[in-house]
């Protein structure tokens, strides 16, 4: 059976942590090679930078005031040196930890596509489609992009160690002011990135919910004009968007009390530093070299600072992200993947309404109400949990991913962005395209395929806005026939066409899939006609099965079609 991409392996818990921690070192860990890499890459130059103004000091102190050019030479060549290691190869672990975060980012986009495949409609009610489109955007941008913040934050650290231990050795009382002056930069800012958490917090949840009002009203508007609805939703939007500024400015708030600590305080650090150095060299204590040594060091211990604190505050906001995709990745699926049978056989059947779908054959399936009829091919198709059967074996003990792959379900399905190539998903090639044409063919679609350019790379716009009505529906239908699934279920595939078009359809699809397992749900004497046996549901129940001449003697299922016909 070949692998279903709309139906991926299932993960095991250690794949995808459940813990916002957990998964933030799930991302790093996935990395480990560029991580590791731009983490040494950094660390050296980091190091380099400390070492070019401590270089510059010995120039000073050995050449310029010794009055020799003698030592020149080799503190010259040290220079060059570790010139070009605070740039090259800051530029090479840049460019590492770069990598290493884009290839975070679009991992947890798979995990989110895979997790929504896997738990399918147990998603609905439990994520909005607002939070789903932050999920694959923002959050996903921040929990790679902290491990970006972090490189930098380490190298923050470095250069804070070496420019210590080099003070130090110049003077204990130098180094013991850059320690603490960094201490208390971080005890300082400590409380204000907490307080920047819990805003962030507050501020990601009220985005969720704008943004799912936004992406509810982009698709319900029509509905809302046609019902009065316009002022009542413009007030609850108006509602969320004052919650929303208000977070915005707590996040606001707090953010620029962290800026301005990154600011400022460092640039008290270097005076404090620059005081203590200049006591010390009149009193002798250092030379001036060790002086210039000392500011310079200071300046960029203090300028990397600032790269701790946009660490601490990557990593809260990573933590405020990683909280709502490991919600997310916590939902389940609805239908149980348990089953292990392979290779099924026989009838379809539904005992809850009495539905058979007997094996290749077209069965229309007539009800005066569409949603029973829909609910009972949910259950055959295994959308729903039921104790419907196929042939011999129960359908919930058969792998889910053979059911997937033989059965498809055919509904008002979404049109995504793509090419009409991709939409029909028949490869590429003239093998792949004549099937594509067949199916369209089949579905009436060809003034789809001529719209759109007469070529297989014609661009079908997200949600297919760039069709028509019908001819969205003829596109899906389409997009069904070239699956060329050995059962195919579809529930009300040509009610947005008209009679002429929609017999053209019935009886090309009829030719199609002839001798192929196919139920439709519709009322259309056109199908009727067509149909190998007629189900006739009432109140969610089989009421009789026959031809369509033969059901046509009771007069309720004659007026419940002839009404379709006139």
């Amino acid at each position: 059976m070949k692998p279903n991409p709309l139906h991926p392996s299932a993960l095991s818990p250690a794949d995808i942590p459940a813990d916002p921690w957990r998964y933030l070192w799930y991302v790093a860990r996935a990395q480990t090679g560029l991580v590791a890499l731009g983490f040494v890459l950094l660390s050296v130059s980091g190091a380099a930078w400390i070492l070019l103004p401590w270089t510059i000091s010995k120039i000073i102190d050995e050449v310029l005031l010794a009055g020799t050019a003698e030592p020149l030479a080799r503190w010259s060549v040290l220079l060059v040196v570790v010139a070009i290691a605070s740039s090259w190869v800051f530029v090479a672990g840049y460019r590492s930890l770069f990598m290493a975060e884009s290839h975070a980012r679009v991992r947890t986009v798979r995990n989110l596509t895979d997790h929504l495949n896997r738990a399918g409609t147990g998603v609905r009610g439990a994520i909005s489609p607002g939070e789903m489109v932050n999920l694959s955007t923002e959050d996903a941008h921040k929990t790679g992009s902290f491990i970006f913040q972090l490189g930098f934050g380490w190298m923050g650290l470095v250069m804070t160690a070496v420019g210590a231990v080099l003070l130090w050795r110049a003077s204990p009382a130098l180094g013991a002011t850059t320690l603490a002056g960094v201490l208390l930069i971080g005890f300082v800012v400590g409380p204000v990135l907490s307080r920047l958490q819990h805003h962030q917090i507050a501020y990601r949840s009220s985005v969720a919910t704008l943004t799912g009002q936004a992406s509810d009203v982009v698709g319900g508007l029509r509905v809302l004009r046609g019902v009065g609805g316009e002022e009542q939703f413009s007030q609850r939007y108006r509602a969320a968007s004052t919650e929303l500024r208000d977070a915005g400015y707590g996040v606001a708030t707090a953010d620029s009390w962290v800026q301005g600590l990154k600011a400022s305080l460092p640039l008290a650090l270097i005076a404090a530093v620059t005081w203590v150095g200049a006591r010390l060299a009149l009193n002798g204590a250092i030379s001036i070299g060790e002086l210039s040594a000392a500011f310079g060091m200071t300046a960029l211990v203090a300028q990397h600072s600032g790269a701790m604190i946009g660490m601490a505050q990557a990593v809260i906001a990573a933590q405020v992200a990683s909280r709502r995709l490991t919600a997310f990745f916590n939902t389940q699926s609805d239908i149980a993947d348990d089953g292990t049978a392979t290779g099924a056989s026989g009838a379809l059947r539904d005992p809850e309404s009495g539905l058979a779908i007997e094996p290749g054959r077209l069965t229309v399936v007539v009800s005066a109400e569409a949603k029973p009829a829909e609910a009972a091919m949910e259950r055959l198709a295994r959308y729903a949990e039921s104790s419907s059967e196929w042939g011999d074996a129960k359908l919930a003990d058969l792998a889910l991913d053979e059911v997937r792959e033989r059965v498809l379900l055919l509904r008002d399905d979404y049109l995504f962005a793509q090419t009409l190539g991709e939409t029909l998903r028949t490869g590429a090639g003239s093998a792949g395209e004549a099937r594509a044409l067949a199916a369209i063919a089949a579905a009436g679609a060809g003034d789809v395929h001529s719209s759109l350019g007469s070529t297989m790379d014609g661009e079908v716009h997200n949600g297919g806005r760039n069709l028509s009505g019908g001819q969205r529906q003829r596109l899906r239908l389409a997009r069904a026939l070239a699956a060329d699934a050995e059962v195919l279920l579809a529930v009300e595939p040509t009610s947005a066409v008209d009679a002429h078009t929609e017999s053209l359809i019935a009886e090309r699809v009829a030719a199609a899939r002839a001798g192929r397992t196919t139920a439709v749900v519709t009322a259309s004497p056109l199908w009727l006609a067509r149909a190998d046996q007629v189900a006739w549901m009432w109140d969610g129940k089989i009421r009789a099965v026959g031809s369509h001449a033969e059901l046509s003697l009771q007069d309720e299922y004659r007026s419940l079609t002839s009404r379709q016909e006139s």
